[in-house]
């Protein structure tokens, strides 16, 4: 089966700052997959690619077998996507964001009612449907745009660090959400800071460093590649690969130099 999401040599630069350098990542159909990478590594930048709201300088980016190069909408149809820094219209109450979020992906009233009043009786949000979004806590704007994320049923979930703010009980909630919907044949990739929960959470992870993926796969695989041994935390890998990496790039910066 070819892959759900598939990136090959994908580069993108910011005002001279190369923020992608020939990026390959393969996420595949039916796992949690996480992201991850230390801050300026590419992650944000990665996502919102694959999403369409950045264009690559270069490379090729496959959602279920599409270029998106080529076909530029049909393809997010399958998305459901919750960026890290939210941008919600916060002049509309709860209940009229999750309605427009429908329409736009073209359900029936009937469906967007059922779907709002299940996951705001889920989120705990139920009693704040007729409030402003610009009144709501940053955890409950999370929870909003998650529901958002989540109303049109979509096969791919892309969240670019989604436990930002919400309490421990919508993280738990959360993270249920995500197996079930794996256990029904979706997807589900996240980027995290949260070592402890992508160790606990995802089935594979890459670590990206400088714009490139260092290492990919379970944390076993990993654990082999760092040979960081047989107990090792995907913190403890983590840290030892992208040290490595590190200093592998410094010396090779210092033999260009001279």
């Amino acid at each position: 089966m070819a892959p759900v999401i598939e990136l090959i040599d994908v580069w993108k630069s910011y005002d001279g700052f190369q923020a992608l350098r020939g990026l390959n990542l393969m996420v595949e159909s039916g796992e949690i997959f996480g992201l991850l990478g230390p801050n300026g590594a590419g992650k944000t930048t990665t996502l919102r690619i694959i999403v369409g709201l950045l264009r690559m300088d270069r490379g090729v980016v496959k959602v279920k077998g599409i270029d998106i190069s080529r076909e530029q909408y049909e393809y997010k149809k399958l998305i459901g996507y919750v960026p890290e820094n939210l941008s919600l219209p916060e002049y509309l109450t709860l209940e009229e964001f999750l309605m427009y979020s429908g329409k736009i992906r073209n359900l029936p009233g009937d469906k967007i009612k059922e779907k709002m009043n299940y996951y705001t009786e889920l989120f705990e949000l139920k009693e704040k449907r007729r409030s402003l979004l610009l009144s709501l806590s940053r955890g409950m704007r999370q929870k909003a745009a998650i529901i958002s994320a989540l109303i049109h049923d979509p096969e791919i979930l892309i969240l670019d660090e989604p436990f930002i703010g919400i309490d421990p009980a919508g993280q738990r909630m959360l993270k249920d959400i995500f197996v079930e919907r794996v256990r029904r044949g979706g997807t589900v990739f996240i980027s995290t800071h949260l070592l402890d929960t992508a160790e606990r959470l995802c089935d594979r992870v890459a670590i990206i460093y400088r714009g490139q993926n260092i290492a990919s796969g379970s944390l076993e695989s990993l654990r082999k590649v760092s040979k960081s041994g047989e107990n090792a935390t995907l913190e403890e890998v983590f840290l030892k690969l992208t040290e490595e990496t590190k200093e592998h790039l410094s010396k090779e910066d210092i033999e260009m130099k001279s």
